[in-house]
């Protein structure tokens, strides 16, 4: 039987407790830190192109906001969860919207070609989604 903390991980179940809970807030900061680069991507195209584009424009400037608002609340545990759910349904959105523009269009606009923005867009987006989602799997 194994009585001492070195036997049974190296750390006592207190420790082992800590570091859990400083992995899922090290998930729930990259989330929000993907967040704000999904925000400066679309503040950076709107000042860029999309100021002149009638709908996409504000858009942009309203996904910058929302994104802004959500990081903000990941960093208080008492919102977190609801800050984790609002990131995910935005980079969702964004995404989407990404995809509509590069098919059908979305509001008058097609994308076309590929450019460095849409590719960190792209992957702040999804790295957005995956990390919050783990987040909000990983605390129940």
């Amino acid at each position: 039987m194994a009585t001492s903390a070195q036997r049974m991980g190296g750390l006592p179940a207190a420790g082992r407790a800590a570091g859990a809970v400083g992995w899922w807030n090290a998930v729930y900061a990259l989330g929000a830190a993907m967040l704000a680069v999904e925000a400066a991507v679309h503040v950076q195209q709107f000042a860029s192109i999309f100021h002149a584009v009638h709908w996409i424009g504000p858009l942009f400037l309203a996904n910058a906001a929302a994104c802004l608002l959500a990081a903000a609340g990941l960093a208080h545990a008492r919102t977190r969860p609801l800050a984790a759910l609002a990131g995910i349904a935005i980079s969702a959105c964004a995404l989407s919207g990404l995809v509509l523009s590069y098919g059908p269009g979305l509001l008058g606009w097609m994308e076309a070609g590929w450019r460095t923005p849409i590719a960190v867009a792209l992957a702040s987006e999804l790295v957005a989604v995956l990390a919050l989602g783990a987040g909000l799997a990983g605390r129940r």
